[in-house]
């Protein structure tokens, strides 16, 4: 792979003698994973029902350690079927998996998530998959959704919603209650986002096509709304190589204007006490620090809320680059940036705000 030289330039300001290790995992091929998908599967997800499909037999000194990640995560959430009653349940839907010729790991930070390891790599081609048991979904993405504190009650919009990952799991930690406002701008998207809410069986959502930058029109105020925003997918360079290709510090900027005007709108369509999310897939200061510390420096009555994630580890932020600095870092501290060397995902950056 030829890397341009304005990017390795570019990248090794950025991270000095981290470089290199950013180019390794950059062509570490990224693990498989899903989310199970409790709309249509029964929670029974717990220590002693998952340990045989997790563990082999050689991985018993495992098991303690097994044992604590599920102690730290599995009571954060308990989340019921709705309006469905189907009898299966998410250990036989991983014990099908398992009998696919997939080895099953534990994301430790979700209690619904999990890798999917083996030589076969059409997880989304099973019949399990096609009835909505489960969604496959990168790792770091499963993340934004949970820094909303969901109520079963909320008004929430997703500003850029397809192909629906984490619309249809934000519909599940609301347990297909309150309603939904999932947003894209593009008719080929929405194709996708509406397959998928059907396929998850997500009946509190309400499609619309709009330009993010001209949500106000709505004329509605949200409890939450999530902004997974457009971005340069620096984060994801093992997923997709293109990204190399395409690269551009124009592109960059382009990007970081757009990301500034819909973070404006999102967070003025945001009621008092309201939670707004910001993420990308980006390891970009431009797309990150420097976009929440725009916002703090345009609105005085926004807050940045920390993240707690349980058995999540993360890096530190990035406060100068480039000759900028940020001017409301100790706030900025509060968000959560990810590289892919953290948690064997992809880059990933998640800002909590809330309106004051």
């Amino acid at each position: 792979m030829i890397i341009k030289k304005s990017f390795e330039e570019h990248f090794k300001e950025l991270l000095g003698d981290k470089y290199e290790l950013f180019l390794e995992w950059s062509f570490k091929l990224l693990k498989k994973s899903i989310r199970i998908n409790t709309i249509k599967v029964k929670d029974n997800i717990n220590f002693e029902n998952l340990k045989e499909i997790l563990l082999s037999k050689q991985d018993h000194l495992k098991e303690k350690e097994l044992k604590e990640i599920f102690e730290k995560i599995d009571n954060l959430y308990n989340l019921k079927q709705n309006p469905f009653n189907l009898n299966i349940n998410a250990k036989e839907v991983l014990s099908r998996l398992k009998e696919y010729g997939w080895e099953i790991e534990r994301i430790p930070f979700y209690k619904y998530g999990f890798w999917i390891k083996g030589e076969r790599r059409d997880i989304g081609n099973t019949t399990e998959f096609q009835l909505g048991y489960y969604y496959p979904q990168e790792a770091a993405s499963m993340i934004p959704p949970l820094a909303l504190d969901l109520k079963k009650d909320d008004l929430v919009l997703d500003v850029a919603a397809a192909p629906g990952s984490k619309t249809t799991q934000i519909a599940m930690h609301m347990e297909n209650e309150g309603l939904i406002i999932a947003n894209d701008v593009s008719i080929d998207r929405i194709k996708a986002l509406s397959e998928n809410l059907q396929k998850m069986g997500v009946i509190n959502t309400i499609i619309t096509m709009m330009d993010g930058r001209k949500l106000y029109k709505l004329n509605l105020k949200f409890d939450k709304i999530l902004l997974d925003a457009p971005c340069s997918g620096t984060g994801a360079i093992r997923k997709s190589y293109k990204t190399l290709k395409i690269w551009n510090e124009d592109t960059i900027s382009r990007l970081a204007n757009l990301q500034k005007k819909l973070l404006l709108t999102a967070f003025d369509l945001l009621k008092d006490n309201g939670i707004l999310v910001y993420s990308t897939c980006s390891v970009e200061p431009l797309e990150n620090e420097f976009i929440i510390d725009y916002l703090l420096s345009k609105r005085e009555n926004a807050k940045i809320e920390k993240i707690e994630i349980p058995n999540l580890k993360k890096s530190e932020i990035i406060s100068e680059y480039n000759g900028y600095k940020l001017e409301h870092e100790e706030e900025i501290k509060n968000t959560i940036r990810l590289w892919p060397w953290d948690n064997d995902t992809e880059g990933f950056y998640i800002a909590k705000i809330k309106k004051i």
